[in-house]
């Protein structure tokens, strides 16, 4: 009886050290960004140079925070991007009259995950407990990129911080992913 309940112990005990193994977290701009990476398989992370960049209308600064997850050796199957503007933008309403377009949807446009002249699908869709939106890019029809974008700092409707994530995995493993994205502005 003893021993049934050590091994029972000791099984339980590896298979929380397994599944926390496949947690991830990262430090990208001003956040600190936890996903779980276990569905993947192996994986490298590659952190790259952060840009600043001038937004003319309306006139404020941001940072662009990039990292990829290269899994099994493919080039970027997981990307991220923080972007960090100088002021709270509004990021559910329409950028501008000419431009319908809420301020997320402008921000996984402006993402280098998008490829230029991309057409997207876009949705409302919940991530870290926050109002986000879900953009699918279908240049493939039969392997579309997934991008999940979220504001951790939103209030009212605006935020200075959006979390991007998109991935080139099937949906099911993809939405595996994005339910365990969790940010903490530092």
């Amino acid at each position: 009886m003893l021993r049934t309940i050590i091994a029972m112990l000791c099984l339980a005990c590896m298979t929380l050290a397994f599944a926390t193994a496949a947690d991830e977290t990262l430090d990208i701009g001003p956040i600190t960004i936890s996903l779980d990476l276990g569905s993947v398989g192996s994986y490298v992370i590659e952190k790259e140079e952060t840009a600043i960049i001038d937004h003319r209308k309306p006139r404020f600064q941001y940072e662009i925070s990039p990292a990829s997850i290269k899994v099994d050796g493919i080039q970027d199957t997981v990307q991220l991007e923080v972007h960090q503007m100088s002021s709270s933008e509004p990021l559910e309403d329409a950028i501008s009259e000419r431009d319908q377009v809420s301020g997320l949807v402008h921000c996984i446009m402006r993402s280098n995950m998008v490829p230029v002249g991309e057409d997207l699908e876009t949705k409302p869709y919940d991530i870290d407990g926050k109002e986000g939106v879900l953009a699918t890019i279908k240049s493939d029809s039969e392997n579309p990129m997934y991008i999940a974008a979220y504001s951790p700092d939103q209030k009212d409707g605006s935020g200075s911080i959006v979390c991007i994530v998109g991935s080139d995995f099937p949906w099911e493993t993809t939405k595996g992913i994005f339910a365990t994205i969790r940010a903490t502005v530092t």
